[in-house]
This record gives structure tokens, sequence and C-alpha cells, in this order.
């Protein structure tokens, strides 16, 4: 038990976050439950959400619950991007906890066990191995690399909507990419913008696929059965309000688990996430023509005129 704690301990439960008043809290403290206690420090990074939402972080805080939060105003030009500029507030989630393991959720993440007692303690040994980047999961797509041993497999990808890796490691891979962009407050070319047009909200992720492969390193993930899983839903508000209460109740997941468990080749058309329909057709099309060589334009275009019309205000 006195192990558990001080792994615990050392851990920073981080996330930056707009939205879901209606469920934050109880999601929070879903990841405490699954982690077996409050970590050692807790960060919140807003990124611009209502005054009903900014309430319900600061209560936590008051509560003892959030300890390190940054609130910004919705008008603040780091939100002059929107969904796009999301990642300024990932890095300034990292980059202010001060605990050495960083464990990374969004709330539209849903996480659940039972047993599995030693998991944060099992995780945390195996990131002192020179193949291990971050333990993490949450696929939606095919994201296997290779097998690892017997419950466990290895993939090249890692997201943020789940992962616990060495805060030192978080530093070293995003400072690597893009150290002259976030040195000038995230002013100038985006790196993962000119590397693969359309991905500039991606900017992390990028920049661990990048560590990934340079390093020869990978995310180690857990295989989920039905007393283990962490879910990537992909919802908000009502209903992952709605989708919490039935995935607690641990109905229908099966189909849903280990989705990153496979080799087959990933198609984001047939992402598949839990409280969602199927994607239909029409969302099937824009997803292929987001894929195509014309996307990665379109997307760019959306963008300027996002950042047009928000600068005009």
């Amino acid at each position: 038990m006195s192990e558990r704690v001080s792994k615990l301990d050392d851990v920073s439960l981080v996330t930056n976050n707009f939205g879901d008043a209606l469920v934050f809290a109880d999601i929070l403290l879903d990841w405490f439950r699954f982690l077996g206690g409050k970590p050692g420090e807790v960060v919140v990074v807003d990124c611009g959400s209502d005054r009903e939402t900014q309430t319900i972080y600061w209560n936590l805080f008051k509560e003892g619950l959030i300890d390190k939060l940054q609130l910004i105003q919705s008008n603040h030009e780091d939100n002059y991007g929107g969904i796009e500029s999301g990642y300024k507030k990932e890095y300034t989630a990292g980059a202010i906890a001060s605990k050495p393991y960083l464990l990374w959720f969004h709330v539209d993440t849903l996480p659940y066990r039972e047993g599995h007692d030693n998991w944060l303690e099992e995780s945390i040994s195996y990131l002192e191995r020179d193949d291990v980047f971050a333990v993490g999961g949450s696929f939606n797509l095919p994201s296997k690399h290779h097998d690892a041993w017997p419950g466990w497999y290895f993939s090249d990808k890692c997201s943020l909507n789940f992962a616990l890796m060495k805060r030192s490691t978080f530093m070293k891979a995003t400072h690597e990419f893009a150290g002259p962009y976030i040195m000038a407050g995230f002013k100038g070319e985006n790196p993962a913008e000119v590397m693969v047009p359309g991905k500039a909200r991606y900017l992390f992720e990028v920049a661990f696929e990048e560590y990934i492969q340079r390093n020869k390193m990978y995310t180690l993930c857990k295989v989920e059965e039905p007393t283990w899983t962490v879910f990537h839903t992909n919802t908000h508000e009502e209903r992952l309000k709605k989708t919490r209460e039935k995935y607690l109740a641990r109905k229908d997941i099966e189909r849903f688990m280990n989705a990153g468990f496979s080799n087959e080749e990933p198609r984001p058309d047939r992402a598949i996430y839990y409280g969602q329909p199927p994607i239909g057709i029409i969302k099937r099309l824009r997803i292929m023509f987001g894929r195509s060589l014309v996307g990665p334009y379109w997307q760019q275009l959306k963008q300027k005129l996002t950042l047009s019309s928000r600068a005009s205000l």
C-alpha cells in the first residue's frame, strides 16, 4: 500500500478542457477511482469555456480536487483558432505540472477498472524501459505495431486522450519537434502543419510519433477486458452524460474493446466510438475527402477563414 501511495503522489493528472460542465466533475472523480485515489497533483487548463463550466472548475479548486487551474477568456487571441488551437493549452498543462509523471486525459474519455490494483505501479515501472515512450491506449482505430508480452501490445501512436508518460519525455519530445515555435508563443509556422497539411491541431501527436520513430520507442497498451477499459467516446454534454451511465453499467462494451489491438489498416471512416451511432455515408465521404490530396488544402482554407473572422470581431 505504501508503494501505491508513493507512486500516486508522483503523478500529475493533466487535461485541457472546453465545456462539459454537466459531467466534468463526475468524470474527474472517475479518473481518481481509476488511479486508486486523488493523484499528487491535478492540473486543468481551460480552453475558453462558458461561465458555468469555469464555475465548476473553481468549485473543484476550492474543494482541493484541482491543484492548478488556468482559465482564459473566450475572446483571448490564444482561442482565435477555436478547436484548432487546443494544443496550446495541452502544452501549458504539461509545462506547469510539477510531478515526474503525467497522466493525460480528456473529459470525453472514460476509464473503468475492477481490480488491477497495481496497474499504476506496473505501468510506471515500464516507463523505465528503453523501448517505452508512454503507457496508453483508448484508440478508436487499429493501432498495434507489434506484440509486447501477454496482456500488452506496442503501438507507434500516442493519444493524449489517455497517456501516462514521464514529464521529462513530454518536454523533450515537444521541444525537439517544435521548440522554436513553442518559445515564440506559438507564433509563426506550426511544424505539424508544415509536415502534414491539415494536422496543425495535432501538433503534439505528430511530435510524439516523430520522437517514437527517431528513438525506436513505442506506446505500451494494456489489452482491454470487461474489468479494464478506457474508451474515447468523442461525445459531449447530455450525450456524454448518458454514455457514461451506460458505460459504468457495462452495457454493450465488448464490441468496442481493443479497437486498437489489430494489425488491420487504420481507416478513419471505420473508427468506432462508444456512445455514438456508426459513421454514416455522408460523414464517411467527408472523411475520405479529408484524406484526399485536396483535403489538407481545404482544411488550411477553413482555418484561415476562421482566424480572419475572429480577428475582425
